[in-house]
């Protein structure tokens, strides 16, 4: 179902509504169903008053305020694509022991057994200059299988650590009393600063705004600041994160529909490449279907919409349909 007119009522400083807007208005592969909006606002609702255990956000582990910011940050340099190809094992990690994970948690893992092992993973200078062999550990998994993209986390850690180190006196906290503790300039110092959180595509000549990873950074750093009884302002200007969980579960409770063509492609696992019409089509219409959910729950920002269908989709996992495959460093 086409939506007949997409109204941005909400402050749009990123681009990234007005960026994507004319492509839910002429969809190819990818459209909302708004009948399923209402029903899946509640369900959304439902779950995120319910709220969520400290074991689930997963937010910083040092004790120290300025350390769990420059470890988060560092996470977030690496958050990203952590599926097998066909045929593959799945990477996950077994830290601490008897706990095996994978995804987002495993990566968690990682920099936990690195820091109970004392190494400097949080010194930039370390990392600017991290070599294959050291990754290697740091990233090693279960049964040899080695974490995907891997080339592409070491470039990220290095350039990280480089940028921190010259810019920044090595420390994210600066970055952060830079952008003023606001979330929408903390995105945009990202976007600017470090390359690898420049997460914009280009579809028939024009710039389409996803910046998955700069915003769910400064989401994440809220949570840093919130135990501390401190706040990072401008959250709700934030919009979904588009990566390939919340595409699958909203296709799960009916909110996107795809085409019969891009259906049998995801349903057979194939890859959709990085910047095509497809992929860019799926993280567009995602983005504009948590801002129409938004508007009908009212109390909850886009951020939050994302974060909880994120966990629901942790949770009804094992019946979902598959996601979209694509190897990007953006998700």
């Amino acid at each position: 179902m086409r939506i007949p007119e997409l109204k941005i009522i909400t402050e749009d400083p990123l681009q990234i509504l007005e960026s994507t807007k004319d492509i839910l208005m002429k969809p190819r592969f990818v459209s909302i169903d708004k009948k399923s909006i209402n029903k899946t606002a509640n369900s959304i609702l439902k779950r995120f008053q319910k709220g969520f255990s400290e074991q689930q956000l997963e937010m910083g582990t040092t004790g120290n305020m300025e350390n769990d910011l420059q470890l988060v940050f560092l996470e977030n340099s690496v958050n990203f694509c952590f599926w097998p190809d066909k045929g593959i094992t799945k990477w996950e990690v077994e830290w601490p022991f008897g706990k095996t994970i994978g995804g987002w948690y495993g990566l968690v893992s990682c920099f936990k057994r690195a820091l109970a092992k004392s190494v400097p993973i949080l010194n930039v200078e370390y990392l600017s200059s991290l070599n294959i062999d050291d990754a290697k550990i740091f990233f090693r998994g279960i049964n040899t299988v080695e974490i995907p993209l891997l080339k592409e986390r070491i470039q990220n850690l290095r350039e990280t650590g480089k940028i921190l180190l010259e810019n920044f006196d090595g420390k994210f906290i600066n970055v952060l009393e830079t952008s003023q503790f606001d979330a929408i300039k903390l995105v945009k110092l990202l976007q600017k600063n470090f390359p690898s959180f420049n997460d914009i595509s280009s579809l028939d000549g024009k710039e389409v705004v996803f910046l998955k990873r700069a915003q769910i950074c400064a989401n994440d750093i809220s949570y840093i600041l919130k135990e501390k009884h401190k706040k990072i302002a401008g959250l709700e200007k934030l919009t979904a994160f588009a990566d390939y969980k919340l595409p699958q579960i909203l296709r799960e409770f009916g909110v996107l529909r795809y085409n019969d063509a891009l259906a049998r492609a995801i349903d057979s696992l194939n890859k959709i490449p990085h910047d095509s019409r497809e992929e860019i089509e799926i993280r567009a219409v995602t983005v504009w279907a948590v801002e129409l959910l938004r508007q009908e729950i009212k109390i909850m920002s886009a951020g939050e919409i994302d974060n909880t269908l994120w966990f629901m989709s942790q949770e009804i996992q094992q019946s979902s349909k598959p996601y979209h495959r694509t190897r990007t460093i953006y998700y």
